[in-house]
């Protein structure tokens, strides 16, 4: 039992996948207009819970200007785009806080119900962030009812209200974030197992796909985007040599190596067959020198197999410019692919799509086209 609740307690937030998650599903924009209207809501929250603002009571003036800052602030990111792991934090911390005064203010009955309106922080931490972030949501939520619970009795109201009211707080501020958590990590795990290929372990074409075009679109800032089509020599030679079941101990092989060969943030996928698919956000001399190390990483395993590799770079900046799509770059780097197949296979091909074309030694194994 301690091992499950500790690794539940070390379990990294879900912020990253789920974001893609719903790129990929095209909800990212539906998401973002339902955070703009839960932003919208701190705005009058202040009235309904403290009253209209009162010169004598300049905590009711001073909550009521932070919500609309906070409601107004955070509604207009989401307008604008999708938030990182930070602003999403930041929300929740600031709305929390906002809330929580709301609540201490407010009159005691009336702040011992308010207290439920905190499980809607809680939920959006299980949906995107860690277990620790859901635990510090429902402690403060059961604090805060608890604090809201004695003030009600002290108010002279029946204390079989406090404690019901305050039971009610504890079982959905504690309950409904658990599950929702438990919920995210199911369907996570899903989503992992159904965007991998079972075989090789790299990612299926589809998820592939998708995970690239959100790399396209991402700010790369002077860092080159580089897709790699790899293509097995000879493979269906050794298939009918050896049988397929030798051919699967290669394809194994080859998604191990390219996962070891490449960065933490490369996307590494099969796009069919014997081919592989490599794309990344890199620097200049990184993207010169990985398709050729790619190639020599494959033909230095030990299955006497060798791979023909063909590469399209081009600066983030120039994707939007030039019009360039995920499937415009991989069939530029599929057709650089056949280019080193009909030079024999084993060797490197890159295409430069920029005004500015890098510079690559021009060597054996590693020839150079330029665009």
């Amino acid at each position: 039992m301690d091992g499950i609740v500790a690794r539940w307690w070390r379990q990294s937030d879900q912020f990253e996948w789920l974001s893609r998650y719903l790129y990929a599903r095209g909800l990212a924009v539906p998401t973002r207009r339902l955070m703009v209207l839960f932003c919208a809501a701190l705005v009058p929250m202040p009235l309904g819970l403290v009253g209209p603002p009162d010169p004598s009571n300049m905590m009711s003036i001073v909550l009521l200007i932070a919500s609309a800052a906070v409601g107004v602030g955070f509604g207009a990111l989401y307008v604008r785009g999708w938030p990182t792991r930070v602003q999403s934090l930041a929300l929740v911390v600031s709305g929390g806080l906002i809330s929580v005064a709301c609540i201490l203010v407010a009159d005691p009955v009336k702040a011992l119900v308010s207290c439920t309106g905190l499980v809607v922080l809680g939920v959006y931490l299980a949906f995107f962030h860690s277990s620790k972030a859901v635990v510090c949501s429902t402690s403060v939520s059961v604090v805060l009812a608890a604090v809201c619970a004695v003030r009600v009795v002290e108010a002279g109201v029946s204390s079989q209200i406090a404690v019901s009211g305050f039971w009610v707080i504890v079982e959905v501020s504690a309950g409904v974030p658990l599950a929702v958590q438990a919920l995210v990590r199911t369907l996570g795990a899903d989503v992992v197992r159904s965007d991998h290929d079972a075989l090789t372990g790299v990612l299926n074409r589809r998820a592939f796909y998708e995970r690239a075009r959100i790399l396209l679109a991402a700010p790369g800032g002077d860092r080159h985007l580089i897709v790699i089509m790899i293509d097995l020599d000879k493979f269906k030679l050794l298939n009918d040599t050896f049988g397929h079941a030798a051919g699967d101990q290669v394809l194994t092989a080859v998604g191990w190596q390219l996962r070891q060969s490449n960065s933490a943030t490369a996307i590494i996928g099969r796009a069919g067959g014997e081919e592989f698919l490599v794309t990344d956000s890199v620097q200049s001399a990184e993207a010169e020198r990985l398709p050729a190390r790619l190639c020599e990483a494959i033909s230095a395993l030990p299955h006497s197999i060798t791979a023909s590799v063909g590469a399209a770079v081009v600066p983030h900046e120039a994707v939007p410019a030039r019009g360039l799509t995920i499937d415009k770059l991989v069939h530029i780097a599929d057709a650089a692919m056949y280019t080193a197949k009909r030079s024999g296979g084993n060797r490197a091909v890159i295409e430069t799509i920029s005004r500015r074309p890098i510079a690559v030694p021009r060597s054996a194994d590693h020839d150079r086209h330029r665009s």
